[in-house]
């Protein structure tokens, strides 16, 4: 059965899932997208809910903040109207630190719904938003394992591994539009030269040391303090054709590895001839979770 869910986090958003409900209740994983990703749109999230259901492993498809470009949330607030009032978010405006409270409060809905054991998997940003959670939250031993999908270098993408153009433009545009007290002020360049973005949601995710920028595979530092403190089993998917590679894919996955140092296991995948997104590929992605989550009997 697929069901719609619903949750409010602790700075009271109403936040949208969806739910593929098993009958026994030992494992779900819990999905949290990247940058503007939304269940319609990533279809892969889908098939992933369906197979893992046939296979008797719960699956959440969570929204968090950032999905859609621009969204209106729901905050628990009433008008005069008897109508919810809205906040607008989404991956234009929203606040890496934010998600937080999104990720604990579908964590929190997982355990409510009786479920033992939790994978938290992420997806792009999702990936960078999961590792912030286990290192900022310390959350009880209900994570049992981490899926990262297209895990991204946040700030080398950024900048376009060191080839764009426009990138010191747009951190010195973002900073004076916060100096004079325009965070949400849109940037004259978009990023990627398409996607439109708010000041503060760039300087939260793409300069250097910001909070987003807990896989630093471009700079390269001796350590990677968040990701080092992940202390369960870890399954890192890349696609072929990915777009986020910073050298290749082989040596990005291999020196994610060497820094997820208290990890008991880092196992790497590199799914032939997958996009960022996995179009066309959608079961053989779910076909290599579903064996990775049999290998941990789960």
């Amino acid at each position: 059965m697929i069901k719609n869910l619903n949750t409010w986090t602790q700075d009271n958003l109403r936040l949208q899932g969806i739910y593929y409900d098993t009958v026994t209740k030992k494992t779900c994983v819990l999905f949290i997208h990247g940058m503007s990703g939304n269940f319609i749109e990533n279809y892969f999230g889908n098939a992933l809910g369906e197979f893992l259901q046939q296979n008797s492993y719960g699956f959440i498809y969570a929204h968090n903040r950032g999905y859609n470009h621009i969204n209106d949330i729901a905050i628990g607030e009433i008008d005069n109207k008897n109508t919810f009032k809205t906040k607008r978010v989404g991956a234009v405006y929203e606040r890496f630190e934010e998600c937080l409270f999104d990720i604990d409060a579908w964590v929190k809905e997982v355990l409510s719904l009786g479920y033992k054991k939790i994978i938290l998997a992420g997806h792009s940003l999702g990936c960078n938003k999961v590792i912030h959670y286990l290192h900022a939250s310390k959350p009880n031993n209900s994570i049992s394992g981490v899926i990262l999908l297209s895990p991204p270098d946040m700030v080398a993408n950024g900048k376009e591994s060191g080839k764009s153009k426009v990138y010191d433009r747009q951190i010195k545009e973002a900073k004076k539009n916060l100096e004079e007290g325009f965070p949400r002020r849109l940037l004259s360049d978009p990023l990627w030269d398409w996607y439109t973005i708010s000041s503060q949601t760039f300087l939260d995710m793409f300069e250097d040391g910001c909070s987003a920028d807990n896989l630093p595979i471009m700079r390269n530092p001796k350590s990677f303090p968040e990701l080092e403190s992940i202390g369960v089993p870890i399954l890192s998917v890349m696609g072929e054709y990915d777009d986020i590679v910073v050298r290749t894919l082989e040596a990005d996955m291999d020196l994610l590895e060497s820094k997820a140092t208290n990890s008991p296991s880092f196992d790497k995948v590199f799914l032939r001839g997958a996009s960022h997104t996995y179009d066309n590929r959608e079961k053989e992605l779910a076909g290599v979770i579903l064996q990775w989550l049999r290998a941990k009997d789960y």
